[in-house]
């Protein structure tokens, strides 16, 4: 399938897809899944939803298959890659990803183009969603455009960063900041950078537990994920209306965790905060990111994820000195700490 060539998202659709095929377009970066499960692609309508539109230039294709794998097309070699996931087999640009014979991922690098099996609709929707955001994400590195694990909200155009671990408490943290109403979101896990400025990227939200009182029950789905157990998602659907499209750096909040049940907010110097803002937009500790699909081997490779670090430093310096420092206690006590973080916007 051809891209037609966008440098931003489209003000309106120009075309209709086919029925069994989805498109979307990551600020510029396009993606297309074409599958005859039909599942797969309405979990991914609703997950990016915000990027409905018709693919962008320089983008990703993938085709997905419910059924058995065709184990017969990896190639006769040495293992390039073994992680507890899969087992990875290079051909040129091409790597071959055998998920512990429960799926096969093909993708060539060169071209942008996969093709994915699974023996369940489960693990095929979970492989193609963490495969299309592995490939934007690198994409987006290489424009610039930069994604920060944290939950990211704005009140009047001015943006907040809360930097917590994975499973930190973020998404939870997000749904008590938008009961203010003149909060916005920006994404609960990895909102963007860009020349100095906050971009959104909504797209489900994923909590740990039941917990979701208050909340339409249209809205809700349960993942069966293969490792970690289910987990609930709230659609962007929930939340389409509470979206702000970008904001201007105001506050860096690095945010840790604990037992008891207060929670506050504090300021503290800008040096403070680097080691979070590092592990968490340089390294890009957390994100939903599939190993297999990022790091590769060869020279030009090297020469390609320095290029990235390098942008990502820049760009954390950058955000560093656009922004004021805080730490937050989160404890037990979600409200307060969610009028903590309202309170430095």
């Amino acid at each position: 399938m051809a891209f037609a060539i966008s440098a931003e998202l489209a003000t309106e659709p120009v075309a209709q897809a086919p029925s069994n095929t989805a498109s979307f377009n990551f600020y510029g970066v396009g993606l297309e899944v074409t599958s005859s499960a039909p599942i797969v692609l309405e979990y991914l309508a609703r997950d990016f939803e915000f990027f409905a539109w018709p693919a962008a230039g320089a983008g990703v294709e993938l085709r997905v298959h419910a059924g058995a794998p065709p184990w017969e097309r990896i190639p006769d070699r040495i293992a390039a890659m073994v992680t507890p996931k899969a087992l990875s087999y290079d051909d040129g640009p091409v790597r071959y990803n055998d998920y512990h014979r429960q799926a096969l991922a093909i993708y060539d690098f060169e071209r942008e183009q996969g093709e994915i099996w699974a023996l369940t609709e489960d693990f095929l929707y979970e492989i193609t969603y963490l495969t299309a955001l592995s490939r934007i994400g690198e994409l987006h590195d290489l424009r610039g455009i930069h994604r920060v694990h944290a939950l990211g909200v704005a009140v009047g155009g001015q943006g907040a960063l809360v930097l917590l671990p994975e499973a930190g408490g973020k998404t939870t943290l997000a749904l008590e900041l938008l009961k203010y109403p003149e909060v916005q979101l920006l994404s609960d896990d990895t909102p963007l950078v860009q020349r100095g400025m906050l971009r959104a990227f909504p797209t489900r939200l994923g909590i740990r537990s039941d917990c979701v009182s208050g909340i339409d029950p249209r809205h809700i789905r349960i993942m069966n994920r293969r490792q970690g157990g289910p987990k609930t998602l709230v659609d962007f659907s929930h939340f389409r209306d509470r979206v702000a499209a970008e904001a201007r750096p105001r506050a860096l909040i690095v945010g840790l965790r604990s037992s008891g049940a207060a929670s506050r907010i504090e300021p503290i110097a800008r040096i403070r905060g680097l080691p979070a803002l590092t592990a968490n937009l340089v390294f890009g500790l957390g994100l939903p990111q599939v190993v297999e699909f990022f790091l590769r081997g060869g020279v030009f490779e090297l020469f390609r994820k320095a290029s990235i670090v390098g942008s990502r430093v820049a760009a954390s310096l950058r955000l560093s000195a656009q922004t004021k420092c805080y730490r937050l206690v989160l404890g037990r006590d979600i409200e307060a700490a969610a009028r903590a973080v309202r309170s430095v916007l």
